[in-house]
């Protein structure tokens, strides 16, 4: 158990209506008004078809070792059963689950606290069962359904995917602030992302988007490889390789866009032609290129096409100047 964990506040596995995001589940049976040890391969088998059912829709939580009355029974059994249950998204699911897991601790008792996120796959139980999270339920639905909801989902812009291991402890508090001050309104930086719709509270946490990640975070590459632009200057306007290389000056730029867009302005600004006009009787020096076409041609464009996006991939875009 981390110290993070420690410290944070768990209560609200006990109190949170169960839905489309959260599940409890308990590890003992009370058939016969006697408190029984559940089979573990049984526990095992509930953890994955919630845990695929919500990969199949939305993602979410399920703790595991709570009553569906909120109250906490924990997770005891030997090291040997308990890897039964760790094992099982990956054995008992095709293609295997990425769940994570993470031990807590509520009145005493240990739980077990699993997140999926969204997946792009459809995940099919051992059994052949296809699940998908409705509600509070997860229900047996056709593959192809599935497939085609997702592919639906897939052409929406992923901006608004949320990243579960994300913090607010994640951001770049400088591009915040300036943020802040442009915006000219007095909020905290919970307030900001939610009053722009780059967050939502689940489960009583702030889960940040992808669109917060790409526009604030200190590291954008540690969850979209392509946040980044190549700038890549050579001589005409063909690029070459091999015996004809002709590629003269190259840099890569990373950061959030705010400061991407800043940075490949002034790493582009120098190489853009200025020419000199008659104004008024006084000469008026001018960019070929408008600087703002530039700034978002030559940077925004390239860091936040819908295929970049997408796919993780550079679309190799180029700007002649």
């Amino acid at each position: 158990m981390t110290e993070k964990t420690k410290h944070q506040n768990w209560d609200w596995l006990k109190t949170h209506e169960e839905g489309q995001f959260f599940e409890r589940k308990s590890c003992y049976d009370r058939t016969g008004g006697r408190l029984k040890l559940r089979r573990v391969k049984e526990v095992a088998k509930d953890v994955v078809e919630t845990l695929s059912a919500m990969a199949n829709a939305d993602g979410g939580t399920l703790a595991l070792g709570i009553e569906d009355n909120g109250t906490p029974t924990g997770v005891d059994y030997p090291e040997d059963r308990l890897q039964v249950i760790f094992e099982a998204p990956k054995r008992l699911v095709k293609p295997p689950l990425k769940a994570r897991y993470q031990w807590v601790e509520l009145d005493g008792f240990k739980i077990l606290v699993f997140e999926v996120d969204w997946s792009p796959d459809v995940h099919q139980l051992s059994d052949g069962r296809y699940l998908m999270r409705i509600g509070d339920k997860n229900m047996p639905f056709p593959a192809s359904d599935i497939a085609a909801i997702k592919a639906g989902r897939r052409k929406r812009i992923t901006e608004s995917r949320l990243i579960l291991d994300a913090s607010i402890e994640d951001m770049d508090l400088e591009v915040l602030n300036a943020f802040r001050r442009k915006i000219g309104l007095s909020l905290t930086d919970e307030e900001i992302f939610l009053r722009f719709r780059l967050a939502e509270k689940r489960n009583g946490h702030l889960v940040l988007s992808l669109a917060a990640i790409l526009l604030f975070a200190k590291d954008p590459l540690r969850w979209h490889p392509a946040c980044y632009i190549d700038f890549v200057k050579w001589e005409g306007t063909e690029r070459k390789f091999g015996a004809e290389f002709n590629v003269t000056k190259r840099e890569r730029i990373e950061g959030p866009i705010p400061v991407l867009i800043e940075k490949a302005f002034e790493t582009i600004r120098p190489h853009i032609r200025e020419r000199q006009r008659l104004v008024d009787l006084f000469f008026e020096e001018r960019f070929e290129y408008p600087t703002f076409n530039l700034r978002m041609a030559g940077s925004y464009n390239q860091c936040c096409s819908p295929q970049r996006l997408c796919s993780g991939r550079d679309p190799h875009r180029g700007l002649v100047v």
